[in-house]
């Protein structure tokens, strides 16, 4: 190409239209290039807001899945807590009930222990007093039998002397 300030030389402007032509050329491959190299990154663009809504969706969907696993368990631990409190109360109500039927069996027992000692104490009285009743009756029937005998040799000696007075 020709120098313009220079003075002589002539443009060839065949030459310089083929240039440009190809400079224009190349500039709409880059042109094309870019568009595509756009339209390539606005796909992928598209593609991976498409990608987050999914992935956004799928985090939604699994947090309300957390949301409803976490209600359930929340709701299974207080029944299973409810349930645990029911059973203690229960079984610390069968305590105290059968602490006062031990209380009462207990006081029963002792009552009827004394009853027993009171019992045993009046019979061992009563047989004191009837095994001194016995001796007395002893000593009294053996002082009737003593009198009934020497009543009864008196009249045995009377009648031997009669007899014998009486026999010559």
């Amino acid at each position: 190409m020709g120098d313009k300030k220079g003075g002589g030389d002539e443009i060839n402007f065949p030459e310089e239209s083929a240039f440009m032509q190809r400079k224009i050329e190349v500039l709409q491959y880059r042109i094309m290039m870019k568009d595509e190299q756009i339209l390539a990154c606005r796909k992928s663009e598209d593609e991976l807001r498409k990608r987050i809504a999914e992935l956004d969706k799928a985090f939604d969907d699994e947090a309300v899945r957390c949301r409803e696993h976490t209600a359930e368990m929340s709701r299974q631990y207080r029944e299973m807590q409810d349930s645990f409190n029911q059973t203690i109360d229960e079984t610390q109500k069968k305590v105290s009930e059968k602490k006062a039927e031990i209380e009462s069996v207990i006081k029963e027992t002792e009552q009827v222990r004394v009853e027993k000692d009171e019992i045993l104490r009046q019979k061992d009285h009563e047989i004191a007093s009837l095994s001194s009743k016995m001796e007395t009756m002893a000593f009294e029937f053996a002082d009737m039998l003593k009198e009934t005998l020497d009543k009864m040799s008196q009249r045995i000696e009377a009648r031997s002397t009669n007899i014998s007075d009486a026999l010559p």
